[in-house]
């Protein structure tokens, strides 16, 4: 009798025993239960109540040689901000803008003063307690054509290589020498002492955004090493031997940006990302939303019809507001990081998730690093193992005859792009939620690396991605068969569903007005409790989360 009772009681306690396991540890019958990606996001920063000063200021006439007949006068002017009384030496931040017509440049009228525009930004950024300058450089997007001197235009011929910034900044700079060691009081307010001649950093717009490769790299070619971070914002790309100078450079790009429509900056970013022997980190964000001019206040949407008159696109446009809080923050974090004010996060962070939202917007952000370890490209095409989906290999080209991806556009349209017309993309399609596929892997050992990094972007422009957000399980299986899940939720940035990708019609014939860039998923490692990360087999995709989908990915590495 003893016995009986004893079995029961015995089973009850098994049965409890088990329940706990299960509860703590939960089990599917294909393994581990999935963990989903985080969502992350990063907050605005707390404004800074320094007392600063701001003026407007004019170093006098100038003159710039020139290629052409005559050489060029101009006036040295722009706006100062920096921290009111005591303290300093602060970083210099220079602010550069964009290319706009000027009819005479000598006597700039206050609606072409351009500079200005940014006057938000150097109050901003000396809150932060930096010395902050915007100067005019209008004389260096000036381009004079053979009929307009027919016209009567004076012939000061054209700058090749940015030749007039380089000058038009340098004296700019010899202006603030003086006015530091107080042999000069043309900056209307006593500046001994106050700022840091070796320590800048240069933000630039537009045509201005590339002019600081050029400016940089010159500067650095004549011993001067006081470049340290650059930011360029909706930049183009003009000029077939951009250099990159090796110090940490930020992009900003605008979703709606149909002044450099090409996107150009994320062309910069891409060759940047390639170039041999770089040690400085670089960081690019596809801004949801924002157009090329709403960063300035001189400018507005008049000067090009910069986003379509369509329902779901206005809908999905930001504000002037949320242009300049959005500039202002990202910048004031970019300088935090460089002068070692703060510790990098989200998305200045490689080894962390990337950003859904930056100060309150939408973005999908990039963030490249040295020393990486290549897992996976497209460049190489090798066998993909599937099942109820289909892959394939197929190119993005400038030129239709080659092009296999449909309308599918990450930025690399322009003549200057140095990585070639055309890219390789591994597009991965399914219609249930039966479809894997698995890539084997060649470096087996992540031990040694924090993060992994997916390059993806969901095809906006398949119809089967129409309006919805995607998807799906990533799998990370090692040499004895465990695996790891990982779920990239529909909150996943680099997912997102574009809707400024739609087909047109008003040319003769249709096309997708819109990108969608490739942009970062990571994955830290430290997720990956289940598997010997020493030994990882493949990385697998388990498309379980969505009824139907089709992506592009470019490549994967470890960092």
């Amino acid at each position: 009798m003893k016995n009986k009772k004893i079995i029961p009681l015995f089973c009850v306690v098994v049965a409890v025993i088990i329940i706990i396991i299960i509860c703590i540890f939960p089990m599917s019958a294909k393994g581990p239960q999935a963990m989903v990606l985080p969502t992350t996001s990063q907050q605005s920063m707390p404004i800074q109540k320094t007392p600063i000063t701001t003026v407007d200021y004019n170093l006098g006439k100038g003159f710039l040689k020139t290629p052409g007949k005559v050489d060029m006068p101009y006036m040295k002017q722009g706006v100062l901000s920096i921290p009111t009384g005591k303290g300093g030496p602060y970083p210099l931040v220079v602010i550069i803008h964009g290319r706009h017509g000027i009819r005479d440049y000598e006597h700039i009228s206050e609606a072409e003063k351009y500079y200005k525009g940014f006057t938000y930004l150097t109050q901003s950024l000396a809150k932060e307690k930096y010395a902050v300058i915007s100067i005019d450089v209008n004389p260096e997007q000036y381009e004079v054509y053979k009929e307009s001197i027919e016209d009567g235009a004076i012939d000061y011929g054209n700058s090749k290589n940015y030749e007039r910034l380089i000058s038009i900044y340098k004296a700019h700079l010899s202006g603030l020498a003086k006015a530091v060691k107080r042999e000069t009081s043309n900056f209307k307010v006593d500046l001994k002492n106050k700022i840091n001649l070796n320590d800048v950093t240069l933000i630039g717009h537009s045509r201005g955004g590339q002019g600081i490769d050029f400016l940089a790299t010159s500067l650095k070619k004549e011993g001067n090493k006081s470049i340290k971070g650059m930011i360029s914002l909706a930049p183009s790309k003009n000029l077939p031997n951009a250099p990159y100078t090796d110090v940490p450079h930020g992009f900003i790009i605008p979703e709606y940006d149909f002044d450099v429509d090409t996107l150009e900056g994320q062309i910069s970013f891409d060759e940047l990302k390639v170039k041999k022997g770089r040690k400085s980190w670089a960081n690019d964000v596809f801004l949801r939303g924002a157009n090329h001019y709403y960063f300035s206040r001189k400018l507005d949407l008049g000067f090009t019809p910069n986003v379509p008159s369509d329902n779901v696109l206005d809908k999905n446009t930001i504000n002037r507001k949320q242009h300049e809080t959005f500039l202002t923050n990202y910048a004031a974090e970019f300088l935090g990081i460089i002068h070692g004010k703060q510790k990098p996060k989200a998305n200045f962070n490689a080894n962390g998730v990337a950003p859904q939202k930056m100060y309150g917007l939408k973005v999908m952000s990039s963030m490249y690093t040295p020393k990486t370890k290549q897992i996976f490209t497209a460049d190489k095409k090798i066998q993909v193992k599937t099942s109820d989906m289909k892959s394939k290999y197929v190119v993005e080209s400038v030129d239709k005859k080659r092009n296999t991806a449909g309308y599918f556009k990450h930025p690399i349209e322009t003549e200057f792009n140095l990585n070639g017309p055309n890219l390789n993309l591994l597009n991965m399609q399914w219609t249930n939620k039966k479809g894997k596929a698995t890539l084997p892997m060649t470096t087996k050992d992540f031990s040694k690396f924090r993060t992994v990094r997916l390059l993806i972007a969901q095809d906006s422009t398949n119809k089967i991605n129409r309006g919805k957000d995607q998807a799906f399980t990533l799998v990370f299986t090692d040499k004895k068969g465990k695996q790891a899940r990982i779920i990239l939720s529909n909150n996943t940035p680099a997912l997102s569903y574009l809707y400024g990708v739609e087909e047109t019609s008003y040319t003769t014939e249709p096309f997708w007005l819109g990108y969608t860039p490739l942009t970062d998923v990571r994955i830290p490692l430290a997720l990956l409790t289940n598997v010997n990360k020493s030994e990882i087999q493949s990385i697998g995709f388990e498309f379980n989360q969505t009824n139907a989908g089709s992506i592009m990915l470019r490549e994967m590495v470890l960092q």
